[in-house]
């Protein structure tokens, strides 16, 4: 038999030895292990369907993460929201009482409002 030389591409030995035990010249067996070798490298069917399944589920678990990340944010802005809209509400009683007292002629209501308002 002849003998692998390690600079020489890769090759598929089993092929290559079984090659040269049917008495195929050297150099034949050497091409051919080699192209069977090749196409060892290509995936099969159900290697592309198993990496599609395993994509697929690492893709539908990372827009999960990123869902539950932007509702949780969106709940965020919601609460932000509503304390904005309670000190909205409280500045437009504060207005209104303080419309009601300008414009009812009640300056001495007024004098009281603000001197409870900034002088406690």
């Amino acid at each position: 038999m002849g003998t692998l030389s390690p600079t020489m591409a890769v090759i598929s030995t089993g092929m290559y030895e079984a090659l040269l035990l049917a008495h195929v010249p050297e150099d034949k067996a050497k091409a051919a292990a080699a192209e069977v070798a090749k196409t060892q490298d290509f995936a099969s069917r159900s290697d592309v369907l198993e990496l599609a399944a395993q994509l697929q589920a690492e893709m539908d678990k990372r827009f999960a993460e990123v869902f539950a990340e932007i509702e949780k944010r969106f709940a965020e802005v919601d609460k932000r929201f509503a304390e904005v809209d309670k000190r909205l509400a409280e500045v437009d009683k504060s207005l209104a009482v303080l419309k009601f007292a300008v414009f009812s002629g009640g300056s001495i209501i007024l004098a009281l409002l603000i001197k409870l308002v900034f002088f406690p």
